[in-house]
């Protein structure tokens, strides 16, 4: 019994500023990233690399969205949890217990029970975002590879909430500690106290 309690006092942490972001705010803008990424970057992928005729554009998107979309959001999210667990894993101390899977409708991730320092949990987020979203579309547009440019392009939709709420933790410190709320996007900033 004693060795639970004084694991308990491990997490319990003092009151500091509460962070928010709405899940609706952040799906909205995904929808607004989905017309851009895949229909708008369709098209320009197509003009550039393809043919540049209309039914070809117009098979070439319809394609993109029903065979590669499936794939790309299934092998998209599967990495993404993983490289978002092996993150989290590694800056938390190697601690399992601080790590918490949440479904909901803001997302499906990982949440902290333990604090961690801001600039770790920063890492984090952007890391899925650059290295399964940003790179390999980047790559697929300049080498004409629609495959891994369709990738990129789901994995960079999918990761985007991430991306949304690295740029709401932006005004804090990296000293200063993060701890996730009951919710996805929903987190205490302790202040580090110089």
């Amino acid at each position: 019994m004693d060795t639970k309690d004084k694991r308990l006092e491990e997490y319990i942490h003092p009151e500091g500023m509460e962070v928010k972001m709405k899940a609706g705010w952040i799906n909205g803008r995904g929808v607004v990233l989905i017309l851009m990424v895949v229909i708008i970057g369709g098209w320009l992928f197509n003009y550039i690399w393809g043919k540049g005729s209309a039914f070809d554009s117009g098979h070439q998107l319809g394609y993109a969205i029903k065979y590669i979309g499936i794939v790309c959001i299934l092998f998209g999210f599967a990495g993404y949890i993983l490289i978002q667990y092996a993150v989290l894993y590694y800056f938390s101390g190697r601690d399992r217990h601080a790590l918490q899977w949440k479904m909901d409708q803001g997302a499906w991730r990982f949440l902290l029970v333990k604090p961690m320092a801001l600039k770790y949990y920063r890492v984090a987020l952007l890391l899925p975002f650059l290295v399964m979203g940003l790179l390999p579309m980047l790559h697929g547009f300049c080498m004409g590879n629609p495959l891994v440019y369709y990738f990129g392009g789901y994995c960079l939709i999918c990761s985007s909430n991430d991306f949304w709420y690295f740029l709401k933790l932006r005004s804090f410190k990296d000293e200063d500690k993060i701890v996730d709320g009951k919710r996805s996007f929903n987190a205490t900033i302790i202040k580090e106290t110089y």
